[in-house]
């Protein structure tokens, strides 16, 4: 009943879109930005993550990066074959050219079938390709490998939850959140997935979190925005959607929220906030 009324009122929460950018640096406004691999097994120190997914119109989906090739190790078949086709797939996805990216990730597996971040790679690029059955499976191997790769968990609980596979999606973002304490993202993903369950009050402490994590998520104010709408706690929804527009004033998600929270105001005789 209460995700009937979430989107009878027009409040969409929002997850994030894939990030398939390179380098570790902030970014464009409309993709997140890449960073390294972030789980142990391959490389020397783990960095947590800093990127801030993008939104797409309706549901939209967080993914995390493309693990940089310069941090694969040798192989011992031909280990420069498998860098170099990393770096090309690395790069065919990074402008979009998804057939070559895929072709890419599929010779480096060929080389290599034990990779998981060379299958977390090839999931992405067919996510993005729309191929999201074979993206699954890519990504179920990346975990039978390595069982707690968070970014792994995280991407692919959004794809279960774009099939509304809410379970299967929650346990993802709990086992991605349980290796990663601190994954923004995950945070958000799972509040989001509890919202479409009408579990407001669950979903809100992990929409804050992902704001106490990276105070500039705009998804995340959002999401928690639309929580507080639905609890008709309108001048919180208010306060989140003008610090968004304060962010970013070209924000439209929080726009919309603004003039939705500013209309429940007005109807229940509450004096709105303003900017």
């Amino acid at each position: 009943m209460v995700l009937a009324l979430l989107f009878a009122a027009g409040l969409v929460f929002t997850l994030v879109r894939p990030a398939i950018l390179f380098g570790g640096k902030k970014g464009a406004a409309h993709e997140a930005e890449a960073r390294p691999n972030s789980h142990p097994a391959k490389v020397a120190a783990a960095p947590q993550p800093t990127s801030r997914p993008a939104i797409q119109t309706v549901l939209a989906l967080t993914e995390t990066n493309v693990t940089p090739s310069a941090q694969k190790p040798a192989t011992e078949a031909d280990p420069e074959a498998v860098v170099n086709l990393l770096a090309e797939g690395n790069e065919s996805l990074h402008q979009g050219k998804l057939a070559e990216a895929i072709a890419k990730y599929n010779e480096a597996l060929r080389l290599n079938p034990d990779d998981e971040d060379t299958h977390f790679n090839l999931a992405i690029a067919l996510a993005r390709a729309g191929r999201n059955e074979e993206a699954k499976q890519h990504y179920e191997e990346a975990l039978r490998i390595l069982p707690d790769y968070a970014e792994v968990h995280n991407n692919l609980g959004n794809l279960l939850l774009k099939e509304n596979k809410f379970a299967e999606a929650l346990a993802h973002f709990e086992a991605a959140l349980k290796s990663m304490p601190e994954h923004a993202s995950a945070h958000n993903n799972l509040g989001t997935a509890l919202g479409h369950q009408g579990k407001i009050n669950e979903a809100i402490p992990h929409f804050a979190e992902a704001i106490r994590i990276q105070p500039n998520y705009l998804e995340a104010r959002v999401n928690l925005g639309n929580a507080y709408l639905l609890q008709g706690r309108v001048n919180e929804a208010m306060a989140e959607s003008l610090e968004v527009l304060r962010l970013q004033p070209s924000f439209e998600p929080a726009s919309r929220l603004l003039d939705k929270a500013r209309q429940k105001a007005s109807a229940v005789g509450t004096v709105p906030l303003r900017p």
